[in-house]
Formats: structure tokens, C-alpha cells, sequence
């Protein structure tokens, strides 16, 4: 048994692929364990990194919600306070008129 093991051995160092391994073990090793990191690992690296991605793009959202927050809220205070600019935001956003007034609207194809 231990001579058709060493045979097996001797054949494998013979080889290309062999002889890089036997001459080289720890290169091989560092190999192995960076490939199970990335590919069969529970926490595989490509996952990681697509959630780091995802995570940047939800935050850029957040912070376009944010700000959308903010000027809108500017925007209700001086509806609230002002009446011109409620009559105004009334008249270009609904088309609302006054009494005695008519509105037409123009709208191209």
C-alpha cells in the first residue's frame, strides 16, 4: 500500500501542475483559503460587496428624502402663513379661480 502511495506521489510531482504545488505549498494554501473565502464561504465576499453597494444607494436616497422633506416643509409654512401664496399655489397648481374670473387653460399635443 505505501509503495503504490509513494508511486502516486512521484507521478504527481512529475507532473506540472505537481511540481508548482510541491514546490510551492503555502502559495497553494493562500489559494485555497482565499477561494473558499470568496466563493463557498457562508460570508462570501461578492455578497459583501453588493451589500456595501446597496446600502450607499439607500442612503443616497435617504438623504434625497430628506431634503425633499425639508423643502416641502418650507413650502407648507408659507402656505400656512401666507395667504397670497395659498391663493397662488391654489390658482397654478388646480387651476382655481376667483369669483368673476374664468380661466382657460392652453395644452399642446
Amino acid at each position: 500500500m505505501k509503495n503504490i502511495l509513494l508511486v502516486a506521489i512521484d507521478k504527481f510531482k512529475n507532473t506540472r501542475v505537481g511540481g508548482f504545488v510541491w514546490q510551492h505549498p503555502y502559495l497553494v494554501g493562500v489559494f485555497v483559503v482565499l477561494f473558499h473565502l470568496c466563493v463557498t464561504n457562508q460570508y462570501k465576499i461578492y455578497d459583501m460587496v453588493k451589500a456595501k453597494f446597496t446600502i450607499s444607494k439607500l442612503e443616497r436616497e435617504y438623504d434625497s428624502y430628506v431634503n425633499k422633506i425639508q423643502e416641502d416643509s418650507i413650502k407648507l409654512h408659507n402656505l400656512r402663513t401666507d395667504n397670497q401664496n395659498l391663493i397662488k399655489f391654489a390658482r397654478e397648481v388646480y387651476h382655481m379661480k376667483a369669483d368673476k374670473e374664468d380661466v382657460y387653460l392652453i395644452m399642446n399635443k
